[in-house]
Order: structure tokens, then C-alpha cells, then sequence
């Protein structure tokens, strides 16, 4: 870990010397390493705040850069918040999970389930073997470059408000999801959403993709 720390006096400086650091908590065969800073803690699954109500400012900057090695077959769930960049590679295991807010994602050489989500960042994907489950990207404000093994097959849906979907795989054929959910609105039960899909290889597998302000390009390798 790298613990980066401004102040405007000594005082202060020394403070926040003594209040950052990390905690590393285990959970069964989970393992759990998170900042340990005034205002926020771990709690029921979530690094969250300890009370919105009662925030109290420190007279400090401070930034963490962790660097952790962990065994290649390994499921990971990581994050971070607020002008950090999230990096994962060469991953071998079933399941990554990645979120970022106001920061970029990459994932390089990795393998399995995908759930990613990040705002205000670009996503940088790259497998070494194609997912064998369904998966989920999600970037706000930014583009999805996304690599996959050739010979892939998967129904590729994909919902953007200003972007557009590039692909270097050829497209078997086109149609078009509906899905329904219970939040419908205006006195309503159900609500329902069609989404574009496209079809590579033989599909069968679901890849779900949303943008706001980006583009999606899949390429294969």
C-alpha cells in the first residue's frame, strides 16, 4: 500500500499519518481489505458511511494505492471511489467484479463471470478465455473496449442513450429483447424495456452492455 497525505500544517500532516491506513478482515474463505479513514466503514457487505448526518471534514488530502497479489483462480469483487483507477490482470478465476466512480476500469487477461460498473471512466477489457456465464457492463460517461477470444459465441444486447455498438465479429443475425420487470409507473404493475441484440457465433450466452455517453467496441483476438 501507498498512503499519500496533504496538509497545510505539520500538525495536520501528522494526523492523518495516524488516522489512514488499511484493515484486512476475513469472512470465511473471504478475504476483505479496505481503507481504514475517519467517517467511513465496512458493514453488512458495504464500505459505506458511518452517519450522512454527522460528516466531519479532515484537515487533510489523502490518497491509497493498494497493490495485492492474490492466488490466480481467485473470485474478486473490487472498487474504488473519487479519482482512482481500478486494474485487475491475469486473473484465472469464475467471477470479477469491478465498479469505479469518477475513474477508469481495466481488466486485462482475465477469465470468467464479469460485472462491471463505472462511472465517469473508461472500461478496458481483455479475456483470455471468453466467459462461460452471462456478464454485465455498465459505463456512464466513457467508452467499453472490450476483447474477446475468437470463436466466441453470445447474444450481444446493447442500450446507450448517445453511443454506438462496433464489433469486429461477424453478426449471425439481429433482433430485438423485451423484458419486463414490477416497476412500472403512472398506476401501472409491469414495466416493460426492448433492448437490440445481436447475435455472434451460435449465441446462447447473454452480454449485456449500457452506456450513457460512450461507445461500445468489441474486438477478438
Amino acid at each position: 500500500m501507498k498512503k499519500i497525505i496533504s496538509a497545510r500544517s505539520t500538525q495536520d500532516l501528522e494526523l492523518g499519518k495516524k488516522e489512514i491506513g488499511i484493515k484486512v478482515l476475513q469472512e470465511g474463505s473471504k478475504l476483505i481489505v479496505y481503507p481504514d479513514v475517519p467517517n467511513m466503514h465496512y458493514k453488512n457487505g458495504r464500505f459505506t458511511n458511518i452517519d450522512c448526518n454527522r460528516w466531519e471534514e479532515r484537515p487533510y488530502d489523502h490518497t491509497l494505492n493498494f497493490k495485492v497479489r492474490m492466488p490466480k483462480n481467485s473470485k474478486l469483487k473490487v472498487g474504488a471511489i473519487n479519482n482512482g483507477e481500478v486494474m485487475v490482470k491475469n486473473t484465472r478465476g469464475s467471477f470479477l467484479e469491478a465498479h469505479n466512480i469518477n475513474g477508469g476500469i481495466e481488466l486485462q487477461n482475465i477469465t470468467g463471470k464479469t460485472k462491471v460498473h463505472c462511472i465517469n471512466g473508461e472500461v478496458n477489457i481483455s479475456y483470455v478465455e471468453n466467459p462461460s456465464e452471462a456478464s454485465t457492463y455498465y459505463s456512464l460517461n466513457g467508452d467499453i473496449n472490450i476483447t474477446y477470444q475468437k470463436g466466441l459465441s453470445a447474444d450481444i444486447a446493447f442500450k446507450s442513450m448517445n453511443g454506438e455498438l462496433f464489433t469486429e465479429f461477424d453478426v449471425e443475425k439481429q433482433y430485438t429483447r423485451t423484458t419486463r420487470d414490477e416497476s412500472g409507473k403512472k398506476d401501472t404493475k409491469y414495466r416493460y424495456e426492448s433492448k437490440p441484440v445481436v447475435q455472434i457465433g451460435k449465441g446462447g450466452l447473454d452480454f449485456d452492455f449500457e452506456t450513457l455517453n460512450g461507445n461500445v467496441i468489441i474486438k477478438k483476438i
